[in-house]
């Protein structure tokens, strides 16, 4: 099996099976660097919508999945060529191949469906009126090409000549394009229910740093309530528990969507566990407020 028709990956064991098994993981190597590689990238779209736990991050998780079943279907297609025990020895050789050919065509079949469902994508981004649906749609876009910058360098693994299918679309564009669109959508913040002052302030601070645009009388209000309870202490700690709601409405009163945080947190004294208390919600408005927006703007109303 020629270079140019197939990878190869030799094994060697003292049993048949295990043999084989080490030619599969020999040639699965070829792509191992390639797979790090996408972890790093799914990484690094997550981080650049500042979300550790909410929709973009579930959006980077589906885009890390997909990748894994992509490289396990490919693999899927190594065949043992051939395996010999030297007499002397006793050592089993296993020779694992894979076609090119075959993985040539699963990636770039693959690789068109990301970009026509790319250009659908951005279609809608560029004939939408409404901003949120501008946003929702460039999220989709990038999440997509994040997924195709991955599967390009897999390609160019199975391609012989290593030039795979280059992109339409620079993939750095498309996250500036869609970080200026959330700088454009202007947002009031405000906050009811328990220590409310400060909750509107952090809520603020939190969509500031999300990039949005966080101004009085804005066409979207986004809410918090916190509500919490003090409970019995407990060996000498004081607990509070309670729950952090955020949710967005037009300025004429539509409703886009409410998110809720459960909170549970402890002190040597009422005064620390106050204290954290609002430190876990500081936290978790600016992990998760960008990825709630953007669930929002996606029509994902749904409370967690």
């Amino acid at each position: 099996c020629p270079a140019a028709r197939c990878l190869t990956g030799p094994g060697q064991a003292d049993g048949r099976a295990v043999g084989r098994d080490r030619g599969r993981a020999d040639l699965a190597k070829v792509f191992s660097v390639n797979v790090s590689e996408q972890s790093q990238d799914v990484s690094s779209y997550s981080q650049s919508e500042t979300s550790a736990k909410g929709a973009t991050s579930k959006n980077a998780m589906q885009v890390s999945r997909n990748l894994s079943v992509q490289t396990r279907q490919i693999l899927n297609g190594v065949e043992i060529a051939q395996t010999w025990q030297d007499p002397q020895t006793h050592v089993y050789y296993a020779l694992a191949i894979l076609s090119r050919a075959k993985a040539d065509t699963a990636l770039r079949t693959r690789i068109a469906d990301l970009d026509a469902s790319t250009r659908a994508y951005l279609n809608q981004a560029r004939d939408s009126n409404d901003l949120l649906q501008k946003i929702a749609a460039a999220t989709q876009a990038v999440g997509l090409q994040t997924e195709r910058a991955a599967l390009q360098r897999e390609l160019q693994v199975a391609d012989i000549t290593g030039r795979g299918m280059p992109p339409q679309w620079n993939l750095g564009k498309l996250k500036a394009d869609k970080a200026a669109m959330i700088a454009r959508l202007k947002i009031t913040a405000a906050a009811d229910g328990r220590s409310s002052q400060a909750t509107q302030k952090l809520l603020a601070g939190a969509l500031a740093d999300a990039g949005f645009t966080v101004s009085d009388g804005a066409d979207y209000v986004v809410t918090a309530h916190l509500d919490y309870a003090g409970l019995p202490p407990r060996g000498g700690w004081y607990w509070i528990t309670g729950t952090l709601q955020v949710a967005m409405q037009s300025a004429a009163g539509n409703a886009h969507g409410v998110r809720r945080w459960k909170l549970k947190v402890s002190g040597g004294d009422p005064a620390l566990a106050q204290q954290r208390l609002m430190d876990q919600v500081a936290s978790d408005l600016q992990n998760d407020i960008q990825a709630t927006e953007l669930n929002f703007a996606a029509g994902n109303t749904g409370s967690k």
